[in-house]
């Protein structure tokens, strides 16, 4: 297969709808560019050779242009000294000269023509890369926002369900309650019967050290 066809391979395929039935379009897109970038290295290579064919062709082109006129001025010259047959045979070389350079020059049109051709393919392959290149980027570009959009719907899902500051608010919640229960369970203890007698012993003393302080000064 010629370089010609496999490049109009590759510029034939539509890139959009390539893209677009890809199961991972990002992977498609680079796979394409590996094909494009391969035939571009190889295309520059081609054209380089070509170039080169080009030059020799024409430079022999200009060579048996040369030789007939060279030729041609030399039978001029045997003419005018009086020896046709030497002029003769400068005559058939100038033919022979001409016939090379024609065919040269067929040769060196149509190399110039594939100079150009692979020239074109060249710049339609840089276009392609470039354009494939941007697609990637907004296909890269739409799946990172996709990603982030996925993650704040999944953030905005945790947050309407119970989270942590609701989990929070639950054990406050029944830290409080403990609480309450302790403080009724002390004022409960404070009014039990034990309690009573223990303030009646309790008092009982008191009245008895004052009662003996009295009568030590005095004062029953």
């Amino acid at each position: 297969m010629s370089i010609f066809t496999r490049i109009s391979d590759l510029l034939s395929a539509n890139i959009n709808s390539l893209l677009d039935k890809a199961e991972d379009p990002e992977k498609m897109a680079d796979e394409y560019l590996r094909q494009l970038n391969s035939e571009l290295y190889e295309a520059k290579t081609s054209v380089a050779s070509a170039m080169a064919d080009a030059t020799k062709l024409n430079n022999k082109e200009a060579q048996y242009l040369a030789e007939t006129e060279q030729w041609n001025n030399k039978a001029e010259a045997a003419l005018r000294a009086g020896d046709e047959n030497l002029a003769k045979a400068a005559l058939a070389r100038k033919v022979q000269a001409q016939k090379l350079a024609q065919q040269y020059t067929q040769q060196s049109d149509a190399q110039d023509e594939q100079v150009a051709a692979l020239q074109q393919a060249l710049v339609q392959l840089e276009t392609r890369i470039a354009e494939t290149k941007a697609k990637r980027e907004l296909i890269v570009a739409k799946k990172n926002r996709a990603q982030t959009q996925e993650a704040m719907q999944r953030m905005a899902r945790g947050l309407s369900s119970t989270g942590a500051l609701d989990k929070l608010d639950q054990l406050e919640e029944r830290v409080d309650d403990r609480l309450a229960r302790a403080d009724a369970m002390a004022k409960l203890e404070s009014g039990t019967l034990e309690s009573k007698f223990k303030d009646l012993e309790r008092d009982q003393e008191v009245n008895s050290e004052l009662a003996e302080l009295k009568r030590k000064l005095g004062q029953q």
